[in-house]
């Protein structure tokens, strides 16, 4: 299904994310085509915040997930312009990081962290199909610690979604899904866990239900062990204004 939608993901996964005007709100039936049971303890373990700084006198803030040797998926509008990357895992754990993934277009970014942090999370070679029902797991930082919220979600649909690239200089397409379930600003970069895995990062909520919001697929080259030559530091573009 072809998503057309006319809005950005922004800095934060908020109010203004995109929609669909030919979503389908009946939902499908449940399904579990991967045949495999939900880990949630994998999903909550490997759970990041992520913070950006040096855009600003605001740190950025957003969500990711360890799913290699050291490495950290999150979306490339959390850490664009970042001058600095921390990490910090759901026992508190703090470690800086390197982005040697930036894609603006996707709005993809990987991090490599510098000490060990988080457990790794097994991505699933599936996309995401509409029955499908996971978790996003929500790492929050406060003054006592990181609070870890858990959120059931729901796949209503895939949706080839078109969009812009994250500095609104062109247009672009992005295969992903929509998602029905309990989603904030900040948490962008979420890895949406379906049976089998990660499948998905978080992207942005929808601008007129808050009970959705999409995710795009996670792209080939973190499935077929490409992801493990990411070591290398990469220019992460100028801050998003």
């Amino acid at each position: 299904m072809l998503a057309c939608v006319v809005a950005l993901a922004v800095p934060a996964c908020g109010a203004d994310g995109p929609d669909s005007p030919t979503a389908d709100d009946e939902a499908p039936a449940p399904t579990d085509p991967a045949g495999d049971a939900l880990d949630r303890d994998a999903a909550r373990a490997a759970a990041v915040d992520v913070r950006a700084d040096g855009c600003g006198p605001r740190v950025g803030f957003g969500t990711g997930s360890v799913f290699g040797e050291g490495l950290i998926a999150t979306a490339a509008h959390v850490v664009a312009g970042a001058e600095t990357v921390e990490v910090i895992a759901v026992d508190g754990t703090r470690v800086g990081g390197e982005v040697v993934l930036f894609d603006p277009d996707l709005d993809l970014a990987v991090i490599l962290a510098t000490a060990p942090v988080g457990v790794p999370l097994a991505l699933r070679p599936d996309d995401a199909a509409a029955g499908e029902t996971g978790i996003v797991v929500l790492p929050r930082l406060t003054d006592e610690g990181v609070a870890v919220e858990v959120s059931d979600v729901f796949v209503l649909r895939e949706a080839n979604i078109r969009t812009t690239d994250i500095y609104l200089d062109q247009p672009v397409e992005r295969a992903g899904f929509e998602i029905e379930g309990s989603i904030d600003p900040g948490d962008s970069g979420a890895m949406v866990v379906l049976p089998g895995g990660g499948a998905g990062v978080v992207w942005a909520r929808s601008n007129v239900n808050e009970r959705r919001a999409w995710a795009i697929d996670l792209p080939a080259a973190l499935l077929d062990g490409g992801a493990a030559r990411l070591s290398a530091p990469v220019d992460v573009g100028p801050c998003i204004r």
